[in-house]
């Protein structure tokens, strides 16, 4: 018999055996752990594990659940403009805008831009969280962090000084940030153009990286020779170093 593309074996009490493993293709699907999707499932993981290595046959029920809930999980983290989630939210554009600036909501920034702001985008998911904590609240909310930095007024010097240290091209530092072109980098280390939010705070996370990598201990390269200064017959009696 033949199930969605793949032969299945059918055994009794509603017990199906795949011969391709479809439970962890769809936890995979979704790119969750085997923690999380049992979760999702609302099973324990100890009982999930032998259905997602295939040590266990996997039952119809749990199968069909399975296909519920990454149907379920994929709507509520889709992407959707703020907008179209503040009409499905029944609340008002700017509240979303709002939330998204201080942190409250969270939500994806896009390197494009509309009328000089990142556009936003927001899932159902984090559309929920804002509405059951956030939403209507007016005292005692925690302080969220900004999502975004903001652009510095020097931040043409800074951009030259972390290209002179890293001995990167224009282009090069386009390419480690996602960004358009050299034309862009060129255009805001001449001032012709500001950096996006989104794209500043790539470059931050960039430098960043050098200093902690300048930080971190790195392995001594000796010499060879230094190494060699005890020979394995002369254990008692080494020999001065550059003397044979």
């Amino acid at each position: 018999m033949q199930a969605g593309g793949r032969f299945t074996t059918a055994a009794p009490h509603g017990i199906v055996s795949t011969v391709m493993n479809e439970l962890r293709e769809l936890r995979r699907a979704i790119g969750l752990g085997q923690r999380e999707f049992a979760a999702l499932l609302s099973i324990p993981v100890e009982t999930y594990r032998p259905f997602d290595s295939g040590r266990r046959v996997v039952s119809v029920a749990i199968l069909q659940r399975a296909r519920a809930a990454v149907v379920h999980h994929r709507r509520q983290h889709e992407l959707l403009p703020l907008d179209q989630l503040a009409h499905e939210l029944h609340v008002h554009l700017r509240t979303l805008q709002a939330a998204a600036r201080t942190g409250r909501l969270d939500a994806h920034f896009s390197v494009r831009s509309a009328f000089g702001r990142p556009i936003r985008h927001a899932s159902r998911a984090a559309g929920d969280q804002f509405v059951a904590k956030h939403y209507r609240c007016f005292s005692g909310q925690e302080v969220c962090p900004l999502p975004l930095l903001a652009v510095p007024d020097d931040y043409d010097d800074r951009l030259r000084g972390l290209r002179r240290q890293m001995r990167l091209s224009q282009a090069a530092l386009a390419r480690r940030i996602g960004a358009a072109g050299k034309a862009v980098v060129y255009q805001w280390e001449s001032r012709k153009r500001t950096p996006s939010p989104v794209l500043w705070a790539r470059v931050e996370a960039l430098s960043r990286a050098r200093m902690d990598g300048r930080r971190s201990p790195s392995s001594s390269k000796r010499p060879a020779h230094l190494f060699n200064r005890l020979s394995t017959g002369d254990m008692n009696n080494p020999r001065p170093i550059g003397k044979r």
